[in-house]
């Protein structure tokens, strides 16, 4: 949930409110693989929350390993991905959005669909860089204690990447050149938030 409008602004700890600048993921814009001309796009876009323009995409093109050309077709199915997802994860676990569950009350819901959405977009500037791992490890670490702070259940979080991962390649098939790269870029953030569990359960032993 690392978007400021993703929970009820009553609702957030001062902690909270004081992470949330600081939980963004996004490393590319102070990457120096890139040119200074590309780090100024992923900055704009990432500052706008938005998808990568068709000529900020031929920019990206020659890069080594970059999927600019994959990502130009996968971006206008962003919503439609993280909707199949979204009914898949509910499907698999309909006890997150009831009563108790993890994603409840609803705005908790809506909050990680946009959480998921804003993952997709990164993992997507990502693969079109051809740059794999391309988080802020400070971001990163913001997030983690973020979402400890918010209660975000990870497990769900993490399948739900993993269904977004899925469904992206059915668009997306790995034996397409630079396939390998948008998989890579979603393994690099499912790893990231794996991490975040291995350090919750490090901290609280059962």
């Amino acid at each position: 949930m690392n978007d400021a409008h993703s929970t009820p602004q009553a609702s957030l700890s001062a902690r909270a409110l004081a992470l949330i600048p600081k939980a963004r993921i996004l490393g590319l814009p102070g990457d120096p693989r890139l040119s200074t001309a590309q780090r100024t796009i992923f900055a704009e876009a990432d500052e706008l929350r938005r998808q990568l323009l068709p000529e900020e995409l031929d920019n990206l093109s020659g890069n080594p390993r970059s999927a600019a050309r994959l990502v130009a077709l996968l971006q206008p199915e962003a919503e439609a991905l993280v909707a199949r997802a979204r009914s898949q994860l509910l499907e698999e676990k309909p006890e997150l959005i009831q009563a108790g569950g993890g994603l409840y009350p609803p705005f908790r819901a809506a909050a990680c669909w946009r959480d998921l959405w804003q993952f997709l977009r990164c993992v997507l500037y990502g693969a079109a860089s051809g740059i794999v791992d391309f988080t802020s490890p400070r971001g990163v670490q913001a997030m983690e204690l973020l979402y400890q702070e918010l209660h975000v259940p990870l497990g769900a979080m993490v399948r739900g990447l993993e269904l977004l991962k899925q469904h992206t390649m059915t668009i997306c098939p790995v034996h397409q050149p630079t396939g390998d790269t948008v998989v890579a870029c979603f393994d690099h953030l499912i790893g990231s938030l794996q991490g975040f569990r291995a350090h919750q359960d490090q901290g609280n032993p059962t």
